[in-house]
């Protein structure tokens, strides 16, 4: 048992060490049943009481992306409205060059303690889906920000009024692999309470 944990312990770290945000994409299709594949082991985060606060929606199609594109648009009318032409046409091209994107829906629950368990069960399962993808090959950048929290594209989207979305994936096959970000030391964060 040990041994099959130690050699485990290698790709693990690997994996973590060497997976990186990737934003620029080959043009090489991310299919559902990639994503599904992937989405069967994530869902093993650690989730206090196995509520399994989750559920995804693919876009991988030329028509599901101009679909995206469309809702994304209504949304950033109402917090951008401001927006020129050429930065439309260059945020939906933008969004069409993308091989995929996954949302990544957190149904909310009353209780804070609750939601705010729910919410690391999420992101534990979205880090697990970027080890996963990157042991295959593909690279994902993870996006948030205020469109997260736009009820249009809630609604758009067919949330429930208790749920939100915890994250855009975009994801696809690295064009660019970006360089090794340094990372603050872990012994100069960690304290001793003696």
């Amino acid at each position: 048992m040990s041994d099959i944990l130690q050699s485990e312990k290698g790709s693990i770290r690997k994996a973590i060490r060497n997976r990186r945000t990737v934003r620029k994409f080959k043009s090489d299709p991310v299919s559902k049943e990639v994503v599904l594949e992937l989405l069967e082991d994530a869902v093993y985060a650690p989730n206090h009481k196995l509520t399994e606060p989750w559920r995804f929606v693919y876009v991988g199609t030329e028509s599901g992306k101009q679909k995206h594109a469309d809702n994304l648009d209504k949304a950033l009318q109402e917090i951008k409205p401001d927006r020129s032409e050429e930065q439309i046409k260059k945020f939906r091209d933008h969004i069409m060059s993308v091989p995929a994107f996954l949302f990544v829906i957190l149904k909310e629950d009353e209780n804070e303690r609750v939601r705010n368990d729910d919410f690391a069960a999420v992101s534990c399962l979205i880090q697990n889906l970027q080890l996963l993808a990157w042991e295959k090959g593909i690279g994902m950048v993870w996006k948030s920000g205020q469109v997260l929290y736009n009820r249009t594209l809630q609604q758009l989207m067919g949330l429930d009024s208790n749920e939100r979305f915890a994250a855009i994936l975009q994801l696809g096959y690295p064009a660019e692999i970006p360089k090794v970000q340094t990372r603050t030391p872990a012994k100069r964060l960690l304290t001793e309470l003696s």
